[in-house]
């Protein structure tokens, strides 16, 4: 018996050509349904960015008329300077704009987004025979959208899919978190699936919802089986965006500038490279950098340019947090470098996340610290570097890589393979 195709809805609040914004869920929807030949329909917010969306889609871009577009910055995302006097001061009210109940008005996309995602919604599930929904937080305004059509259309697969937690304990971005929890839990009762991106996390997401299973991002593809880029400087690269008061870089600068003064590295040799809207918010992390070490530091670039910087760097920053009995932060960005090839040195702003630490160094693709960091392993990566004339060939293990490639199947198919 052949089974019908998939046919899937994605709701999310992501930019072309930036999926990594939507937790790459879209990417690997879009990849998983190539393979079995499922239809996927996108609605989501056009913030007039550069690029196209991920081929094989049929999208319904819907103009943003919300709180970020009116008041926001000047670019697409409407994000404002870490430094500047607007961030400063509407800063405190950003926890409010994401709080129940004046998140109703003031999250990302909005009512009018949410009336006309509504309408298309409709329109695509009565002509296509839409079979999963699938809404991805942040905002909520998706699965808003989503649980009101569950209620219409009662045959649909729901999929409420969470890359980051709401009622944050760490972050505490929103008001009367209690009272967030209590409506989060009413919002996804009905969703069939409810999925998180790591087993830290999906911890607290089962305090709303029972149903609550690890999804993690996944791998496109592995990387070569070694790399090893020449450079003409040891360059330490990290790409996108920065959590002040979360993630620290002080572990990396202290280590550097202990090296430089007990003559083991050359500062000369030494580069620090940044690219994403943070620009102000890393060159004040890097105060007190020995002045002779490299910082080559810019605004957002396009993706396939931060990529390019991903594989030829000699080693890839990665900037994590945790808390007592909370960890499993997994950004997107990991999966980014892990595809790149390249060493990543992870420092984890608390203390020791076992999960990040079982996928970076159980696949050998780097090393992890909590709490600081000790000098060797960047040592050894530096002089490995310098003995082989600007390159630093690196392997990881593909075989335990492996287990991290996009595989399950989506929405109703999950269903039927069970």
């Amino acid at each position: 018996m052949t089974l019908p195709a998939e046919r899937i809805l994605f709701l999310a609040n992501y930019f072309p050509p930036r999926p990594a914004v939507a937790g790459r869920r879209l990417g690997h929807l879009a990849s998983w349904a190539q393979q079995h030949y499922a239809r996927v329909f996108v609605i989501r917010n056009d913030r007039n960015f550069d690029g196209t969306d991920v081929p094989g889609l049929e999208v319904v871009a819907l103009p943003a008329r919300d709180l970020r577009a009116l008041v926001g910055g000047p670019g697409p995302a409407h994000t404002l300077p870490h430094n500047s006097y607007r961030r400063r001061v509407s800063a405190p009210l950003l926890r409010l704009r994401q709080s129940f109940p004046f998140l109703y008005l003031t999250d990302d996309g909005g009512p009018i987004y949410r009336r006309q995602a509504y309408r298309e919604a409709v329109r695509l599930i009565e002509t296509e025979q839409v079979t999963t929904i699938f809404s991805s937080f942040r905002p909520w305004s998706d699965h808003l959208v989503a649980r009101r059509l569950k209620e219409r259309y009662p045959r649909l697969h729901w999929i409420a899919d969470f890359r980051d937690l709401h009622a944050d304990p760490v972050r505490r971005d929103v008001w009367w978190p209690a009272l967030q929890r209590w409506w989060a839990r009413r919002m996804i009762a009905t969703a069939d699936e409810v999925w998180g991106v790591s087993e830290g996390q999906v911890a607290y997401l089962r305090r709303l919802n029972a149903k609550a299973a690890v999804r993690r991002n996944r791998l496109f593809s592995l990387p070569p089986a070694t790399t090893a880029p020449q450079t003409e400087r040891f360059t330490i690269v990290y790409t996108g965006s920065l959590y002040e008061r979360l993630q620290s870089i002080r572990p990396l600068v202290t280590t550097l500038n202990a090296l430089v003064a007990e003559g083991h590295m050359q500062a000369d040799d030494v580069e620090l490279v940044y690219r994403g809207k943070d620009a102000g918010l890393w060159a004040e992390w890097l105060t007190g950098l020995h002045p002779e070490i490299h910082c080559n530091t810019r605004a957002y670039v396009a993706p396939a340019t931060a990529q390019k910087l991903q594989t030829e760097a000699q080693l890839l920053l990665l900037l994590n947090w945790s808390a007592p009995g909370y960890y499993g932060v997994l950004t997107a960005k990991l999966y980014d470098y892990l595809s790149a090839g390249r060493p990543i040195l992870a420092l984890v702003n608390g203390p020791d996340d076992p999960e990040l630490r079982q996928i970076v160094e159980g696949t050998r693709a780097g090393r992890v610290y909590a709490d600081g960091m000790s000098h060797e392993w960047l040592l050894g990566c530096y002089q490995s570097w310098r003995e082989g004339g600007g390159r630093l060939p690196w392997s990881a293990d593909l075989s335990e890589m492996a287990q991290y490639l996009e595989s399950q199947p989506v929405g109703s198919a999950y269903r039927r393979s069970l």
